[in-house]
């Protein structure tokens, strides 16, 4: 079994990818945070003028209205349009990776000058998933979160993204989610560093998805 663009569902409503077994994660979900094992993974899209007061409470309503169990579910919001995503399969030898991205950069953020911005409440703008088809330890779920933000702030650098308060190079917005994930079947990865096979694999594919959906989102506001 192989997660894959066959499991993956694209709508106006959400980016949906639903496994046939439990998958091993660790996300910033805004339903699904933390460790755990889950079988559901939804990039709802909301309004910009969404109400995020008690968002957590409404995202376990919205899911259970649409027949995900919460409890299965890693859930993200984001108010970018879902049809702008990318996303990809790498195949690799013993393991592959897929990765699904939706970005748009309205609030870009430069994370070493953040001071400077105004606290403003919005949803998540950059919502990345990495799901690999094999065995990680402990060390490469956090190695691939590391690695995986590095490549997206290098993806905002290459396309020059900026800080709209501070006019310097953003490295992500104010909002980001992540979200890495792995059957546990096959190929044990241990490691998940810059220079490993499965930090090269997420490294690359993060910008390229990411890059890719920075210019789709772009495209559709200069429209």
């Amino acid at each position: 079994m192989k997660i894959g663009q066959v499991l993956l569902s694209i709508s106006e409503k959400f980016v949906v990818l639903e496994s046939p077994i439990p998958l091993k994660a660790m996300s910033s979900g805004v339903v699904g945070s933390g460790t755990g094992w889950y079988n559901a993974f939804v990039n709802r899209h909301v309004d910009k003028d969404y109400d995020c007061s008690d968002h957590r409470q409404e995202m376990i309503h919205y899911l259970s209205q649409h027949g995900f169990d919460p409890a299965k579910t890693v859930g993200m919001m984001t108010a970018v349009m879902l049809e702008d995503v990318s996303f990809k399969l790498y195949q690799e030898e013993g393991f592959s990776v897929f990765i699904v991205v939706t970005a748009g950069v309205g609030n870009a953020v430069d994370v070493s000058r953040s001071g400077q911005n105004p606290y403003e409440k919005s949803q998540g703008t950059i919502n990345t998933w990495v799901f690999i088809n094999g065995e990680l330890t402990e060390e490469a779920f956090i190695q691939s979160i590391m690695t995986a933000t590095e490549a997206k702030t290098k993806a905002l650098h290459d396309l020059e993204v900026r800080d709209r308060f501070t006019g310097t190079i953003a490295t992500g917005t104010s909002t980001d989610s992540i979200l890495i994930a792995a059957t546990q079947q096959g190929k044990k990865l241990e490691y998940a560093g810059s220079i490993t096979p499965l930090g090269m694999v997420i490294g690359n594919g993060i910008h390229e998805c990411t890059v890719s959906a920075i210019k789709n989102s772009r495209k559709r506001v200069s429209k």
